[in-house]
């Protein structure tokens, strides 16, 4: 099943991007998304790790296309994506959000995050470093791990906040963005990533305390001055809090991720203690499924569709984390 996915999306594959809205082909599909062909990368990465993947088929099918990917990021493509002088990549403009976070009303992105974005490029380091593993030829091995190297000291120096021990949101026009959001949480889950273990630590540790509810991670921070905690009304009204603090429960997969990767076994009961909570929820909407959001203050009232296929994909893999042999 997860070969006949990646088999099934290489078609789509133009200019280095994966449509995040599918169509039949090319031409009815929409390259909205700077980060769809790097979660299709990591999906190879996760294909690879399995032990269910043959390494030549890996090599002769999806090979080639993690090079498009990555040639066409690096040089420049479609959504202002391209390689900076230190190795990262930006995306996106003033009037376009290329992320997950891409809600917007009459007065253009809700959530601006033109610029690089952490999670983009925690990514962009991952993708970097499967090629460098996969590639048989010392010369194109080495050129991949030049890249990454370069990618992960950059990574580093501009979204590492030491002394607040979480990541920047974004860097943009020379300055990182503090503001608290669960993108660094992707970041601090991917097992490719040139974070210690005491940052992974850190930054969980920051989304445990301000963004971590009984139903998922809240999208900013309550502290921030532009957090709202009611995901309702009219359409631009919930536009407005869509990403300012509204709770997506598809986060808490990778929260779990990145705690087990931060602190092991330990973690385990409060983590299942966590799910069973947002588990709970099951039938508060649609019968035995999440609902995409909730509000992020009490009672976390449910918003959006009934059922959400990226909820449910996480509760089912958290489920699989937490009972993984490994983290014993």
């Amino acid at each position: 099943m997860c070969r006949a996915v990646i088999d099934g999306a290489l078609p789509f594959l133009r200019a280095g991007l994966l449509p995040n809205i599918y169509g039949t082909s090319q031409s009815d599909s929409h390259y909205g998304s700077v980060d769809a062909a790097l979660w299709f990368a990591r999906a190879v990465s996760m294909f690879v790790e399995s032990g269910h993947a043959d390494p030549d088929r890996v090599r002769r099918h999806y090979l080639p296309a993690l090079r498009e990917i990555a040639s066409s990021y690096r040089d420049g493509t479609s959504l202002g994506i391209g390689a900076d002088d230190g190795g990262l990549i930006a995306a996106g403009g003033p009037e376009l959000n290329a992320t997950w976070m891409d809600a917007r009303t009459a007065e253009g992105p809700v959530t601006p995050r033109d610029g690089c974005a952490v999670e983009i490029n925690a990514l962009w380091y991952a993708l970097l470093d499967l090629l460098a593993e996969l590639e048989t030829a010392d010369s194109q091995a080495r050129k991949w791990r030049s890249a990454r190297d370069l990618a992960g000291e950059t990574f580093l120096e501009r979204f590492w906040l030491d002394d607040g021990r979480y990541l920047a949101d974004r860097w943009f026009e020379g300055e990182p963005d503090r503001k608290v959001r669960p993108n660094m949480v992707l970041a601090a889950a991917l097992a490719r990533s040139p974070l210690t273990r005491s940052m992974r630590q850190d930054v969980v540790g920051r989304a445990h305390d301000e963004l971590l509810t009984p139903r998922g991670l809240r999208t900013l921070s309550p502290a921030d001055p532009d957090y709202i905690g009611t995901y309702g009304g009219g359409c631009d009204e919930r536009d407005h809090a869509y990403h300012q603090g509204t709770v997506w429960p598809w986060l808490l997969g990778f929260y779990t991720e990145a705690a087990l990767r931060a602190f092991g076994a330990s973690e385990i009961p409060t983590l299942r203690r966590i799910w069973s909570e947002v588990l709970g929820q099951l039938d508060e909407a649609g019968l035995e499924h999440l609902s995409e959001v909730f509000s992020g203050d009490e009672p976390y009232e449910p918003g959006g569709t009934i059922a959400q296929a990226w909820n449910t994909a996480e509760c089912l893999r958290a489920a699989r984390l937490l009972d993984d042999p490994r983290w014993r």
